[in-house]
Formats: C-alpha cells, structure tokens, sequence
C-alpha cells in the first residue's frame, strides 16, 4: 500500500479529530514497517576479495597473503581463481584456501572450503578459473572474525598474474 498524505483540511486547529485520520496514519505506519522488513530481510551481495596478484613469485607457497575482518556477519557464497595467459608455464597447479578464525592467530585458522579452487597449467588453457566447493558448517563468517588467503600451491616458473575472487552475502 502507497503512502496517504494528511490533507491540510483534515488537521485544521479546533477541527475534532476522526477515527478516518487515525486510520491513515495507523496505514502509513503499518506500510512503514511492512516495507522497512523487506529491505531488512533482502540479501545483498557483497564483495570479500577481488584483486590481482601480480608477478607472483617462484616459491612454493604464500600462507597469509592478505586478511579480511568481519564488520558485520555474512555469509561466504563463492571462492574463485582465475588465471589469464600462461605464457611459458606447462606444468603445476595453482592453489588456493581461504581460512577463517576469531584471531588473527595461525594456529585456529580453519579452512572454509571442503575443495580448494586449482588451476592445473599441463592441462588448463588460457583465462582459465576454478569455483572452490563451501564447507557449509563454515562459509558463515560473524562480524569481528577474520578470513586469511593462502596460495597452496604455485608452478616452480614465475606466474605473470592471477585474480582471486570471494564473494558473499549479507
């Protein structure tokens, strides 16, 4: 139901006041609400990672590339990895893990994922992505916890450039 403007004619000074104008406002309130539960109740995405790495180095691994703290509780709905021309590259992976924990302690870090997203360069072309599978009992994320990317596994020759994507909803 729209909003029902008080005329000026129904709040004129010394006018008795009618159940007729106490029903518009009761109706404009309860429309108030009624649309103020649905915007509240509405999921929004919202965007964790999206970032390049560039010039990714020769080393095996990169635990704690980059943290994200929760300033309000969501839900964790993708984890990708893209690549985009191999160049020289013929053979290894490129893994990825996103972990979470109350701390920014390594130790209780815990892996949101039940497959990691991996990019395999023997068999995998150019613009190249992979989706991680959820763990369900995880992908929730409470405001004040943290998720930390690690790079698991990278090919032994330089890689040019790689994106990492993580998504949610609030």
């Amino acid at each position: 139901m729209p909003f029902s403007s008080i005329t000026a004619s129904q709040i004129l000074p010394g006018k008795a006041a009618k159940a007729e104008l106490f029903s518009k406002i009761k109706d404009n309130l309860d429309d108030h609400e009624t649309r103020l539960l649905t915007v509240e109740a509405g999921i929004a995405a919202i965007e964790i990672f999206n970032f390049d790495v560039v010039n990714a180095s020769s080393g095996v691994t990169m635990t704690g590339m980059i943290h994200h703290e929760a300033l309000f509780d969501f839900t964790v709905t993708k984890v990708k990895v893209q690549i985009f021309e191999k160049g020289s590259i013929s053979s290894g992976t490129l893994e990825i893990d996103i972990k979470k924990n109350s701390t920014l302690d390594d130790t209780g870090m815990t892996s949101i994922l039940t497959t990691k997203p991996i990019i395999d360069f023997s068999t995998d072309p150019d613009y190249t992505e992979d989706i991680g599978v959820l763990n369900a009992s995880e992908q929730d994320v409470l405001e004040g916890e943290f998720l930390r990317l690690d790079v698991t596994a990278l090919p032994t020759l330089p890689l040019s450039k790689f994106r990492v994507l993580v998504y949610g909803v609030v």
